[in-house]
Parts: structure tokens; C-alpha cells; sequence
């Protein structure tokens, strides 16, 4: 049921025109590296998600993050940038275009590098520009959350990990839940899950 309602969410976000921010991450805290890429495609509760991340100094990269609702680039900077062992923090700031509308958000970053593991976490504010609707479940008219107003801020809160098969390939899986900081947003569904496969080059 809770399958169904998501998509019935995201069903919902496609017909009315509805802005969101992204909803995945899939992102450590680590840069990719000088001259460096990083190309990350999966999917989850949240629809599919495509990134690719270019390195244009040891601790910063661009990149571009494509997800069902919505289209951006970002970049982020490694203040703490542990390539081999160990933590790494950064901070991260996007923007873009979404179904209906705009948003930009910032992203505090951090993970722990150890062997084949990278723990990782996100706190994420997002503000969206955007028109006002209810979001219903197609089947039972149940509302799952509401936005009253034409600009919103929510925050999401992001665990997740990456297994690094090799030193280019590895996998990600993460779950997230969004919380409201504006007074129009009214959340009751909240967890998003997914998975992704990465290659480094």
C-alpha cells in the first residue's frame, strides 16, 4: 500500500505540474578527483534518478543530477577530503528545474571510508517555487500532504551506504525522510528508498 501511495504521489506531481527538489542523494562525502568523473543511475520509491559528477579540483565537483520530478547541477566542496581511509565532510549547493516549477537547496555532507564501506549521511534544506495543491492517494482520496502556498522550504534527512566492488565500480543504497520547515507544507508520507549502481572514471 505504501508502494502505491508513492507512486500515487509522484503520478500526482507529474499531472499537476508541481514543483519538488531532488529526493535522492547517492553521494558521499568524498570528491571524485581532479579531471575525474563519476556517472551513478538507479531508481527506488522516488522514481529513477541519473548523476554524473566531474571533478574540477581535487575538492570540488560538478555535476548534474537528473531524477523523475526534476533536472539541476550542483556542486560540491570536500573540506575534509579522506581518499584512501576515513571520515570526509563536505558541503554542497544546487539548483534547477522541476515539473511545474524551480527549486535550490544545500547539502552538509558526511562519510567514513573503511576497505569496501562508505557509511554516509545528508541534511539537505530544500525551497521550492511552485503552485499550491493537495497530494491524494488515486485509490482511497486519502491526503497525503499538502502545500498552501506558492514557495515552501523542507529539509530531508539522508542515510545511506556505498559497497565499492572495485575501485570504479560500486553500489549505493540510501533512504531518506523529509521533514517541513515552512508552515505550508504538511508531510504524513515520508520515507523514500532506492539503489544505485556507480562507475568512477
Amino acid at each position: 500500500m505504501k508502494n502505491l501511495f508513492v507512486s500515487a504521489v509522484l503520478g500526482f506531481l507529474f499531472l499537476s505540474s508541481c514543483a519538488v527538489g531532488p529526493l535522492v542523494s547517492h553521494e558521499t562525502a568524498r570528491t571524485v578527483g581532479n579531471s575525474k568523473s563519476e556517472l551513478i543511475a538507479g531508481g527506488g520509491q522516488a522514481g529513477f534518478v541519473a548523476k554524473w559528477n566531474y571533478g574540477l579540483t581535487e575538492n570540488l565537483d560538478f555535476g548534474v543530477h537528473w531524477e523523475s520530478l526534476s533536472l539541476g547541477i550542483r556542486a560540491k566542496y570536500a573540506f575534509i577530503n579522506n581518499k584512501e581511509a576515513g571520515w570526509s565532510f563536505a558541503t554542497a549547493l544546487g539548483t534547477g528545474e522541476s515539473i511545474g516549477g524551480s527549486h535550490y537547496y544545500g547539502d552538509i555532507m558526511g562519510s567514513y571510508l573503511d576497505e569496501k564501506w562508505e557509511p554516509y549521511t545528508i541534511v539537505r534544506v530544500v525551497h521550492v517555487k511552485t503552485d499550491p495543491i493537495d497530494f491524494k492517494d488515486e485509490d482511497t482520496g486519502q491526503i497525503g500532504f499538502t502545500i498552501d502556498k506558492a514557495e515552501y522550504d523542507y529539509g530531508q534527512f539522508i542515510l545511506g551506504t556505498r559497497y565499492l566492488f572495485t575501485h570504479q565500480w560500486f553500489l549505493s543504497v540510501e533512504a531518506s525522510s523529509i521533514f517541513t520547515i515552512s508552515s505550508g507544507v504538511k508531510i504524513e508520507k515520508n520515507l523514500f528508498a532506492g539503489a544505485s549502481f556507480g562507475y568512477k572514471f
